[in-house]
């Protein structure tokens, strides 16, 4: 009779073992009562746990420029919002670099929940060396559970912001897209939207000089 090895038998247990989906409410409540460690970067998407990596220097100065040029330009009643959990369905709470959200801090002590896509105004991340993601299925993502939002891409290494606006759903493949883009280089001005309200222009030197 063949004898079956220890590593035969785990890599049957891999094979037959589904792994188990958390929603995100059970992703809610591991993060409140302890079980994701607070210093862990830890997001939820498609049902699934992730820890984000850590920052390269230049992703690190990116997220500071646009942090000072977008919080000098914000209406009353929006505030910033960095690296937090963002509700997006029920499978999917990413941690976006930066996102403007409706309301002020203080709304969400009263709600007791974390933003959803209730509240997004805009989205936007930083690429240094996630742009295939940002640029796939985030950017698919956000088009499908952010219907008002607009979707800021800081491409670091190839010095572009990419502005996404006005998103649509491919009814063939159900991937959301969006219908406007606009590629801004060095010289040019970022112009940005919430809600009808036109943001001060940003030049882009301020964001990537």
């Amino acid at each position: 009779m063949a004898t079956v090895t220890e590593t035969e038998i785990e890599a049957l247990m891999v094979i037959s073992d589904m792994t188990y989906p958390i929603s995100s409410d059970v992703y809610d409540a591991m993060v409140e009562n302890g079980l994701i460690p607070t210093e862990r970067r830890v997001y939820l998407w498609v049902g699934r746990l992730y820890e984000k990596m850590a920052k390269t220097q230049a992703h690190a100065v990116a997220h500071m420029a646009l942090h000072s040029a977008v919080v000098r330009r914000l209406p009353a009643r929006y505030c910033l919002s960095f690296e937090n959990p963002v509700r997006l369905d029920e499978r999917h709470t990413p941690l976006p670099d930066m996102v403007i959200l409706r309301g002020e801090p203080g709304d969400y002590w009263k709600l007791k929940r974390y933003p959803d896509f209730r509240e997004v105004a805009l989205v936007a991340e930083i690429a240094v060396t996630t742009l295939g993601k940002d640029l796939g299925p985030r950017l698919s993502r956000y088009a499908i559970s952010l219907p008002t939002a607009s979707y800021i891409v800081v491409d670091v290494l190839n010095r572009r912001i990419l502005v996404h606006k006005e998103r649509r759903i491919d009814p063939d493949t159900g991937r959301g897209e969006y219908r406007a883009f606009e590629s801004i280089g060095p010289g040019q001005t970022v112009r940005l939207n919430l809600d009808g309200i036109d943001l001060a222009p940003i030049p882009f030197e301020e964001l990537l000089g």
